[in-house]
Parts: structure tokens; C-alpha cells; sequence
């Protein structure tokens, strides 16, 4: 019920969702590199995957040679040949 006050808020006052909500924010420039905000933790992490728990469920971004080029609480980079990202639920973007 909270959840749905807090997007109705969202909507009404047009303030952001990632804001109001914590929603992931995933931004992509071309294929070779992610920024992700809002995440809560690293789960795994390798060359191919880096796979991430955020307050919605988690993400897993799929490729090769992929890399952290840096984070902090808030966000991180990702970089390498992005080929996928799917949601814990099964969709996927690629």
C-alpha cells in the first residue's frame, strides 16, 4: 500500500520514480558501456556477468571482457562488450 501512495505521489508531484520509489536507473552509451544507480549490492561478478540485487529484484548485465570501472553506494560503471541485460523475472533486453 505504501509503495502505491509513493507512486501516486510520484505521478501527481512529476517527480521522478528512481527518486520517490529507489528504482534502478540503468543508462547505456552505445554497447561498450552501463551506468546503473539505485542498486543495493554486487551478488556476482566476473568477466561475462555482473549480477546485482536492487530493491526491485535483480539485474544481470551479460558479455564479455565486462569490467567495474568504478562504484560506490550509489552507482557503477560497467564496461566491456554488453550483449544483455535481464531483469530477475525473466525479461530480457538485448
Amino acid at each position: 500500500m505504501l509503495k502505491r501512495i509513493r507512486r501516486t505521489a510520484a505521478e501527481e508531484l512529476k517527480i521522478p520514480r528512481d527518486v520517490i520509489l529507489g528504482e534502478v536507473l540503468i543508462s547505456f552509451v552505445g554497447k561498450h558501456q552501463v551506468s546503473i544507480e539505485n542498486y543495493r549490492s554486487i551478488l556476482a561478478y566476473d568477466d561475462q556477468t555482473v549480477r546485482l540485487q536492487t530493491q526491485s529484484g535483480k539485474v544481470e548485465i551479460r558479455g564479455k571482457h565486462l569490467r567495474i570501472d568504478y562504484y560506490n553506494q550509489e552507482e557503477m560503471r560497467i564496461s566491456g562488450q554488453i550483449r544483455e541485460l535481464v531483469f530477475d523475472d525473466g525479461r530480457s533486453l538485448t
